[in-house]
């Protein structure tokens, strides 16, 4: 953010049409709005009704509330006014208040900037801000809530903590330098390493469901042309987004449609036939369905006659226990069957069977899900505590009598990437890309 943080910033919290507006004005001259306005200061923390004037003109007649700094989510000084949701009514507020030396239009995620650098809350804290605002589903609303009430941030200074623990017995060590090294120190030095190591593996291992819940699981329809995988794509998200024909090949391209499946996010992926084909454009879409279908959660493999085609699932996924295949006998109002190798029959023509689908796709993916809510969920804390990890992996290759100041920099090092997941960074570049994903007004 290019502005000066010691502007007085202010927006709109709420970006679409609606009846009531909330603009937030926020920093060291937000105190002067009752004499920009020309209304009554109103008490602390206390909603008041208030007319709006500019060149005695009323703008509005609305409810204001002024919030000193020491209770305001910001950390400074901050007004928020209720107008009614008239565009012209905020578009006077904005021109009055941009004609006002030292005040201007905020940028995205600043209100959330600001709180942070002010200390009323951590970055993890703030990133979940911007999760609760994106969340689709419960469950990733239930994580976004949790780490906004500082379930994470206390996981993550918990190993701070553990991490600076055991550079007090590096210390100790130093100190015994030139004496009999106390075994009872080195042993606990180990056992401590070994723990936190083990943490920290735990929670990036979680991370990577973690990333189901925060951008859906993935499922995988695959088959021959003309096996029914758009019909069923149909089927599952009541919505007639593929495009269903007698022609084999009629999906070139890969079809997503997301669906909340029970509070689960699940994104169905309808892939081109696999198939031999000279084609090029056919061949691009097959090449899609396989990169979809290596990144899936779960593949529903189809068939009309019950004879499922093993041959690209053997090749790409069979090898790998992380992918699951349902065997779908698909079409089952044309021709009956009772097939030993369908997990399940449907029709989705008439949706017999679909239910029950639906159900197995959930009973699956919900083992799968974490069940705990302290979770690692962005990029950015991953990489750090990869970076932490990676520190005190290094101490496992060094003598812990010999190298000891050696082992205290990589603890310092983990330390450092440990405490930059939920403390402030001083790095500009960094907090601006964390803050732009935001929207104007948070």
């Amino acid at each position: 953010m290019k502005h000066n943080d010691y502007d007085t910033i202010f927006a709109s919290a709420n970006q679409l049409k609606s009846a009531i507006k909330i603009i937030r004005i926020t920093g060291n001259k937000a105190k002067n709005l009752p004499e920009i306005f020309g209304f009554q200061k109103p008490e602390p923390r206390i909603f008041s009704l208030r007319k709006l004037l500019h060149k005695n003109k009323v703008i509005d007649n609305a409810p204001v509330v002024w919030l000193p700094k020491n209770n305001s989510f910001t950390g400074e000084d901050t007004f928020e006014i209720y107008i009614h949701g008239s565009t012209i009514i905020e578009k006077l507020i904005y021109k009055v208040l941009s004609s006002c030396k030292g005040f201007r239009l905020a940028e995205p995620g600043e209100f959330t900037k600001r709180a942070t650098l002010n200390g009323n809350i951590d970055l993890v804290q703030a990133e979940s801000i911007n999760e609760i605002i994106n969340a689709q589903t419960e469950k990733q609303l239930n994580i976004a809530q949790s780490q906004l009430d500082g379930s994470l941030s206390k996981v993550i200074n918990g190993w701070r903590d553990e991490i600076i623990h055991i550079a007090s017995l590096i210390e100790a060590l130093i100190d015994f330098s030139d004496e009999d090294i106390p075994e009872e120190i080195c042993t606990l030095f180990l056992k401590k390493l070994n723990e936190i190591q083990k943490q920290i593996k735990n929670a990036l291992n979680s991370a990577k469901l973690s990333s189901s819940i925060k951008e859906g699981f993935i499922v995988s329809i695959i088959g021959k042309p003309n096996v029914g995988k758009s019909s069923l794509i149909n089927a599952l998200t009541k919505l007639d987004t593929s495009i269903v024909s007698d022609i084999p090949g009629t999906t070139r391209d890969v079809i997503q449609q997301k669906v909340d499946l029970k509070g689960l996010p699940v994104t169905f992926y309808d892939t081109a036939g696999i198939r031999k084909t000279k084609n090029i454009i056919e061949k691009k879409g097959i090449e899609l369905a396989i990169n979809i279908m290596k990144k899936s959660n779960l593949i529903l493999n189809l068939s009309e006659n019950g004879e499922f085609n093993y041959e690209s699932l053997e090749k790409f996924f069979l090898n790998n226990n992380r992918i699951k295949v349902f065997n779908v006998k698909t079409k089952i109002d044309v021709k009956k069957s009772n097939n030993k190798d369908a997990d399940v029959e449907i029709s989705s023509k008439t949706n017999f069977g679909i239910n029950t689908l639906l159900e197995k796709i959930f009973s699956y993916l919900s083992v799968l899900e974490p069940r705990e809510t302290s979770l690692i969920t962005s990029e950015r804390q991953i990489l750090n505590s990869k970076k932490a990890l990676n520190a005190l992996t290094r101490i496992k290759k060094l003598s812990v009598i010999e190298e000891t100041e050696l082992i205290a920099e990589e603890l310092r090092l983990a330390s450092k990437h440990i405490s930059n997941i939920t403390s402030l960074i001083n790095n500009e570049n960094v907090l601006d890309k964390i803050f732009s994903s935001f929207c104007i007004g948070k």
